[in-house]
């Protein structure tokens, strides 16, 4: 007889073996195995279980986050030869107990292995987290607990529509730097520390990977529109970063119909960006919070651009935008949706990403209130068009009729 505290985890577990049994490699099949293996687990979580569990991953964030902090990664081999403790000790000048706690810590959950006693070299798991990879994204997450650790204090010294300053954000004041009135992206642009800029500019592309552009918008169907009307600019890239958008929906149209694209973005990011590299392709700067120069275009594009501001911001660039738009211009804005309601166990990532932002000055938004903002700016919302994947969508509105 089945014990009653386990039918519910025998159930999900039955369910994962059947998803084992019939999987086929791919992001969505291998993030759907992942939970379900969570519903396992969390059919049989007690507190005790949740409590241990999150004192765990705090432990191992603190160590990764030192080891990474001292350079002692840095000065691993990396050719995966191993290094002692007491090497790595004596190039990061701390003291050996140091490297042999935080090392424990990592060992203990797969990253590094340990050839010999107090002995460490890299592995699979600890080469992922390399600062010029994927290991850039943990470190900006760290960015992220320190100034949740400083949240309650920012709350209780601050005013209370002060969350919504720019230069008064939980992240600029975990970093005591308030008195110099900048963003926190502006006190980043200004850090003398290239590493720690470079560190920023490699999780924008990590992060990017993991929020899908094509397969929801089809921005094949504007074929016969774009061919009756060539000299109308195809798309216009609004914060296109590193046009990592816009080459992937080229590929998705196959390079048809001439579409021309425009990327825009600030005077640091575009005069930073060779022409030779976006063959086809017209870069402009831009601010967003001008109006926008380029008229009449069949799409305008904002992608993971608005969630980094509260509505009121997000209202003035839309309308900067909107002052352009032609009859059958569309604005599409690709972003992750909350739902009205939290599920419990779903869209983690969606979560302590909006978390995240709330230091940053930043809001993942529901459907509401990109109605609001495009009401606000003389726009209706047509479609919301879902991915297969997580909860990034497109939304696409254009000017009231």
């Amino acid at each position: 007889m089945v014990h009653p505290k386990v039918r519910k985890a025998l159930e999900e577990a039955r369910k994962l073996v059947a998803d084992l049994e019939s999987y086929e490699d791919g992001p969505i099949n291998h993030q759907a195995v992942v939970k379900q293996t969570e519903r396992v687990r969390i059919a049989l979580q007690e507190p005790i279980d949740l409590v241990t569990r999150s004192i765990e991953f705090l432990a191992l964030g603190g160590a990764v986050h030192t080891i990474l902090g001292i350079r002692a990664y840095h000065a691993m081999p990396e050719d995966g030869s191993a290094i002692t403790a007491d090497e790595l000790a004596r190039v990061t000048n701390v003291a050996s107990t140091v490297i042999h706690r935080i090392y424990r810590v990592a060992i203990n959950h797969g990253i590094f292995t340990e050839t010999a006693p107090d002995t460490y070299a890299h592995n699979d798991l600890s080469r992922a987290l390399n600062p010029k990879g994927m290991g850039s994204f943990f470190m900006i997450a760290l960015e992220f607990t320190r100034a949740w650790i400083h949240l309650p204090e920012y709350l209780q010294s601050h005013k209370t529509d002060d969350i919504f300053d720019l230069v008064k954000s939980p992240a600029v004041y975990s970093v005591g730097k308030e008195h110099l009135g900048k963003s926190y992206y502006e006190l980043l642009e200004l850090d003398p520390d290239p590493e720690r800029r470079e560190v920023w500019n490699a999780n924008m592309f990590m992060v990017d990977q993991l929020m899908p552009i094509v397969g929801m918008f089809p921005f094949a169907s504007l074929k016969e529109e774009v061919e009756q009307d060539p000299g109308r600019p195809y798309l216009v890239d609004i914060g296109a970063g590193r046009g990592q958008s816009c080459f992937a929906i080229q590929k998705d149209i196959n390079g048809a119909f001439d579409a021309k694209f425009i990327l825009q973005d600030l005077p640091g990011v575009i005069n930073n960006m060779n022409p030779e590299d976006y063959p086809g392709f017209d870069l402009m700067t831009y601010d967003a919070f001008t109006p926008q120069p380029i008229k009449n275009a069949h799409i305008y594009f904002m992608r993971r651009f608005l969630h980094d501001f509260y509505n009121p911001v997000c209202i003035e660039f839309v309308k900067n935008t909107a002052s352009a738009m032609g009859p059958s211009s569309r604005l599409l804005i690709c972003d992750m949706l909350v739902p009205d309601m939290v599920e419990p166990h779903e869209n983690t990532d969606l979560y302590w990403l909006d978390f995240a932002l709330l230091c940053m000055t930043g809001q993942e938004k529901k459907k509401a209130d990109f109605i609001e903002i495009f009401e606000a700016a003389g726009l209706e919302l047509v479609k919301i068009y879902p991915s297969t994947y997580g909860r990034t969508v497109m939304l696409e509105a254009r000017l009231k009729k």
